[in-house]
């Protein structure tokens, strides 16, 4: 009759292959996370860009159709102009102020207006575009986003002091500021390469790094927009462009 193998036997046999198991799944997931660790700045920006373009269908052309199908057709006039149709509708979309210059020069676009200052305004000798836009307190900084557009939009910015340039970066939330380099494009993405301290570097990095995880996944340390919340971080990057533009003048006027 065949002996029966001992317990103790079992016991180290399990516990043997238990420990290689256990080992090998230790390696495996060591491995996975290497591989998701952030890389480079530069790296993540471009990959992230990509991704925001492939999941935004309405950043991928300049005009014309951008989605159509069986029941509805988007199209695309400008940077924030659409019109939606279907069966029994017809409506244009206004994503945000947008002006830019036409055949002749001139400017045109959307404004979205306070209807009581525009009331109260609109009597008054009004003598251009900017003082209309003054009176009707129509931030500049985010109406303009071409490249050949004047710099009274965010490129302001560009001709700041390094401390004023430093300080508006400061006012900005690496989240945020991961979706402005992302909407803007290349040229803020070089401001920022230049201005940005190594340690804001990294934390917008991590931003990046975590938007090209896929699954929209977040920052799990910090508060976060995702792909699609651009348009608060843009309007929030014009907010702190006004804010530091008026306290840089003030002390120019007069002193600190």
């Amino acid at each position: 009759m065949a002996k029966n193998k001992s317990p103790k036997k079992k016991g180290f046999l399990s516990k043997l292959i238990s420990f290689f198991t256990s080992n090998r799944k230790k390696q495996t997931e060591g491995s996975e996370k290497r591989k998701k660790e952030p890389k480079s700045f530069a790296m993540e920006w471009e990959a992230a860009f990509q991704t925001w373009k492939q999941k935004l269908p309405t950043k991928q052309i300049t005009s014309g159709v951008v989605v159509e199908t069986k029941k509805v057709r988007l199209t695309k006039s400008n940077e924030k102009l659409f019109r939606i149709e279907g069966e029994d509708y017809s409506v244009i979309l206004v994503t945000d102020n947008h002006l830019y210059k036409n055949k002749e020069g001139k400017w045109t676009g959307v404004l979205f207006v306070d209807e009581g200052l525009l009331n109260q305004n609109i009597k008054k000798e009004i003598q251009n575009l900017d003082e209309f836009l003054d009176l009707n307190a129509i931030p500049k900084t985010d109406l303009f986003l071409e490249a050949d557009a004047p710099k009274d939009d965010w490129r302001i910015v560009l001709d700041w002091e390094r401390f004023w340039q430093e300080q508006l970066l400061l006012q900005m939330s690496p989240n945020s500021m991961a979706l402005v380099l992302l909407a803007i494009g290349e040229e803020c993405k070089e401001f920022f390469g230049k201005v940005a301290t190594e340690r804001q570097k990294r934390l917008v990095r991590d931003e990046l790094f975590y938007f090209n995880l896929g699954r929209d996944q977040s920052n799990p340390h910090s508060k976060t927009k995702n792909l699609y919340g651009f348009g608060s971080a843009l309007k929030e990057f014009g907010t702190k462009i006004n804010q530091i533009r008026e306290r840089r003048e003030k002390e120019l006027n007069h002193g600190p």
